[in-house]
């Protein structure tokens, strides 16, 4: 008796065998190599997205040179977040100094498959109204001019990463991991070149609603939690996207966990993915929807 089997199962099954081949041989290659060459090969690798890989707290941060800082920051990226799959807390904190406007920008909350946070330190040429804020885009700080900040984003159950650098945009992303902005609390400490500008910065959150006991000044340094945003978006988030987007992001967080579940380690899981769904691995790391060639990506 003859048993008729059809061919496109047989090629399903052939396809199945080779990928599996092909999956078996990105671990053992993987595997093989030392974390320095992990990492080295990683950060090669996320060099054009603007992004380098801190193996000691398996996070994601910015470098000084990083190619976003041409795009300045506004409340336009604020408001466009959620349209580009990020749930966010947004602080924006702006105060006048030696005729200049300042905007020191918090962030918390998930990009993307990432838990993360930031803070950005921009200035525009001029005194610009209030009235005038919203609608300017900010120049990120000379390094002249950037400032040294603590980031220490809390989670739920324990603390994700801890930074502290001197830098125009001091951010750090957790990959593979969702959590809802309200249940992050950021600690933040900055350090001013003096009291002056100090004393700018504070009055300008006593303005946003901080009271002074929910903020630590020493000299020209501040200290204070993040923890729910007191300046208001012009166009609150509408709650059932907001919903929408956080279920997305969780589900694609499990996604991203189980498609690279023979690792443990974000630069393991990314080479992993690199090898096997080099244009999925792409997408993972634009962290910030937009390009280097001021083209915005949707």
């Amino acid at each position: 008796m003859y048993y008729f089997i059809p061919i496109p199962i047989v090629l399903l099954f052939v396809l199945y065998l080779l990928n599996y081949h092909r999956k078996k041989q990105a671990v053992q290659r993987i595997s093989q190599l030392s974390y320095r060459k992990k990492c080295d090969l990683l950060n090669e690798l996320a060099k054009p997205y603007g992004f380098t890989y801190q193996f000691v707290q398996d996070i994601f941060t910015a470098p000084v040179d990083a190619w976003q800082k041409e795009f300045g920051y506004g409340e336009f990226y604020d408001l466009s977040a959620l349209s580009l799959h990020m749930v966010l807390d947004c602080e924006p904190v702006y105060f006048n100094y030696q005729g200049k406007t300042w905007l020191i920008e918090f962030r918390k909350g998930q990009y993307g498959i990432n838990t993360g946070a930031e803070a950005g330190f921009y200035h525009a040429d001029s005194i610009i109204p209030p009235a005038l804020r919203p609608q300017t885009i900010f120049a990120a700080a000379s390094p002249e001019e950037m400032l040294p900040a603590k980031l220490r984003l809390i989670g739920p159950d324990c603390p994700f990463f801890t930074l502290s650098q001197k830098h125009w945009w001091t951010a750090g992303f957790v990959m593979g991991i969702a959590a809802p902005p309200e249940d992050l609390i950021l600690e933040v400490t900055l350090t001013f070149p003096g009291p002056e500008m100090c004393r700018a910065f504070t009055r300008a959150l006593h303005g946003l609603g901080y009271k002074s006991s929910e903020i630590l000044v020493s000299s020209s340094a501040v200290q204070f939690y993040f923890t729910r945003p007191k300046a208001a978006l012009l166009t609150p988030y509408d709650p059932l996207q907001k919903k929408y987007m956080l279920l997305r992001n969780d589900t694609l967080c499990e996604l991203f966990l189980w498609v690279t579940r023979p690792f443990f380690t974000t630069v393991d899981r990314l080479l992993y993915l690199h090898e096997i769904h080099p244009f999925i691995f792409r997408k993972t790391l634009v962290l910030r929807k937009f390009q280097k060639h001021g083209r915005w990506k949707l």
